[in-house]
């Protein structure tokens, strides 16, 4: 390629980047420029085949319809973008996408899809410390799903979590979103007099950034709690100033709202026609805005409106549709299923923040007292370097190691599938099995211990009494990645068999080699296999000061700070190659040297464990 075509390329995708950047700025004062500036980048990057310009417009494309009241629109478009972002490993993008779809899924009423995507969100947006306001938002999204089946205080305590977020990085814009959200909990808790303090507070903030879309949505809010205070003519004022504002603002959703609530208004005043002039407004917006709330608060309305002119047959149709739409809604999301996902939230991604639970404080106790560590390995291993990271307060990596009856030296190392609790429980199951395969049994072909390690698992996990419980198709997914070997010191070989995780071996006058394992996790379940599942040992021939290095995929998938990209595979490759391992201990120290700077003290995106042993 010619340096001026490159030059030129170059140039388009700074235009492309510019247009995706405005675009992203005007959403809230001027969506249709939005709209058109990421159709416009879309076209031009792929003209180019610039595919991360493709995905940051598809984006914005998607948040323009949101915006819009439009969120069916928006879906296909997030999702394009996420399927890029996702193949471009491009952590920044996955996380803020998933929020966004989670929003999307928030407005058309299903919730338990936007629950889904809030706590895949949530996982990745945490790790990049420059977006901390969006994982804040996030925070904040999972706390309006509690506000809405009226768990007020687990609502008021995520959103505090987001308030804090924004507060300590000084961002107004979400402060005044988490502080306008806790005025209206407040208020959904008859607490007016606070509520009366924070949305003031936060129609304050909306002034000082001099976001017209802002006030509005604060004038709303006062609107509404004057309503509820008995001053509907106050509350009157208030919806005729925000009006005025929207009028000029598009935001289909917001007006939406504003007439829905003028509506219900006048009603309480008795102003019967004016009702009717709201209604028939906020019905033109109705075919722009698909939100799920949004259907059945206009059936009550319509329900109010037709009580209010006699029409009682018609008040009974539209009550009886709004009771239907309401209890649609409710059942697309339990209070059962959001306690599960604020538990799984807690432990996995919250509870390392505050003093941890007992009961997990208990667990990683039994795993430090059960599972092999540092002292095991320097026991069969005089010249070996241990290094263990969990993610979270438990862990699904770990380290078996031990002697044969034969002679022969015995380590392994696994990952579960899964992370926290789950994973500690999976990987405690297996380190037992392990003890009982080659212990008790006597069995130390690392092929053989993988092939029976994987029919234990299958007849503990999968009983035939349980073949078709819902239990069983909760965990068909799970299963372990695993490096086995078996050192034969006086025959000079090394026997290896693996599942996902290879074996390293660092010959010092040729350099690393790297044996390739099988594709298949030990204890997955795949429908219409035959047992039993054969794991074939590799036999290489070893000499004495040679390298054996295990490690799970935590090194190789840290995302770093700044711009969420992953370390990957190649770079594990190209940094064992240039730093040979002659003396085991100050080798490690560089690969925990080289970890930590590429994080940039983001949180651990996974477990990371590593085994070195000198035969």
């Amino acid at each position: 390629m010619s340096a001026s075509l490159t030059s030129d390329i170059e140039r388009q995708r700074e235009l492309i980047d510019q247009l995706n950047t405005q675009a992203y700025e005007e959403r809230y004062n001027n969506t249709e420029l939005t709209l058109k500036l990421g159709l416009d980048a879309l076209a031009k990057a792929r003209a180019i085949k610039y595919a991360s310009g493709q995905a940051w417009a598809l984006r914005n494309i998607g948040i323009a319809y949101a915006i819009s009241g439009r969120p069916e629109a928006s879906e296909a478009y997030f999702q394009e973008a996420l399927a890029l972002f996702e193949r471009l490993e491009e952590m920044r993008g996955i996380g803020l996408v998933l929020s966004n779809l989670a929003t999307a899924y928030h407005q058309l009423g299903k919730l338990d899809r936007a629950i889904e995507f809030y706590s895949r969100a949530v996982r990745y947006l945490q790790l990049i410390p420059d977006l901390a306001h969006h994982y804040a938002q996030a925070l904040a999204n999972l706390g309006s799903l509690f506000a809405e089946l009226e768990q007020y205080d687990l609502a008021l305590e995520y959103h505090q979590k987001a308030l804090d977020i924004h507060q300590k990085s000084q961002n107004l814009h979400g402060s005044f979103f988490s502080i306008l959200t806790i005025g209206s909990l407040y208020h959904a808790n008859k607490d007016y007099d606070r509520a009366e303090k924070f949305i003031q507070q936060a129609l304050d903030i909306a002034s000082e950034l001099g976001e017209e879309d802002l006030v509005a949505r604060a004038l709303l809010a006062q609107a509404q709690l004057l309503k509820d205070k008995g001053q509907p003519d106050q509350a009157i004022l208030k919806l005729r100033q925000a009006e005025q504002i929207v009028s000029s603002i598009q935001n289909a959703s917001l007006r939406a709202n504003i007439y829905l609530a003028m509506a219900d208004t006048q009603l309480t005043l008795g102003l019967v026609e004016e009702a009717k002039k709201s209604l028939s407004s906020l019905e033109e917006l109705a075919g722009k805005v698909k939100e799920g709330a949004l259907d059945f608060y206009l059936s009550q309305v319509r329900s109010q409106l037709a009580e209010a002119e006699g029409d009682y047959k018609k008040a009974y149709e539209d009550y009886k549709e709004y009771v239907k739409r309401y209890l649609a809604m409710q059942r697309s999301a339990t209070r059962n299923m959001l306690a599960t996902i604020d538990k799984v939230i807690r432990e996995d991604i919250l509870g390392i923040e505050k003093e941890a639970q007992a009961d997990l404080v208990v667990a990683r106790r039994i795993q430090e007292a059960l599972l092999h560590g540092r002292e095991e390995l320097r026991q069969v291993f005089p010249e070996s370097v241990y290094w263990l990271m969990p993610r979270s307060i438990v862990s699904g990596d770990f380290l078996w190691v031990g002697k044969g009856k034969d002679g022969s030296q015995i380590l392994i190392v696994a990952d579960a599938s899964g992370a926290g609790v789950s994973a500690a429980m999976l990987s405690t199951i297996a380190h037992t099995l392990l003890y009982e395969i080659i212990t008790m049994r006597g069995v130390t072909d690392p092929g053989k211990i993988l092939s029976q390690l994987h029919k234990s698992l299958i007849d503990l996990l999968y009983p035939s009494t349980k073949a078709a419980s819902a239990e069983i198709e909760a965990i068909q997914s799970e299963g372990l990645q695993i490096g086995a070997c078996t050192v034969y010191p006086n025959a000079g070989e090394v026997h290896y068999a693996g599942a996902q995780i290879p074996l390293w071996v660092y010959n010092p006058l040729l350099g690393w080699e790297q044996l390739t394992p099988d594709k298949r996790l030990v204890g997955q379940r795949i429908e219409n296999e035959s047992p039993p599942r054969l794991y074939t040992s590799t036999i290489i021939p070893i000499e004495k000061r040679w390298i054996l290095v295990f490690m799970t995929d935590g090194w190789e998938r840290q995302v770093r700070a700044s711009d969420g990209k992953r370390y990957g595979r190649s770079a594990v490759r190209e940094f064992l190659a240039k730093n040979p391992p002659q003396s085991l201990p100050e080798w490690l120290i560089a690969i925990e040297n080289e970890f930590n700077a590429w994080r940039e003290g983001a949180a651990l995106t996974d477990d990371v464990l590593l085994a070195a042993v000198r035969v």
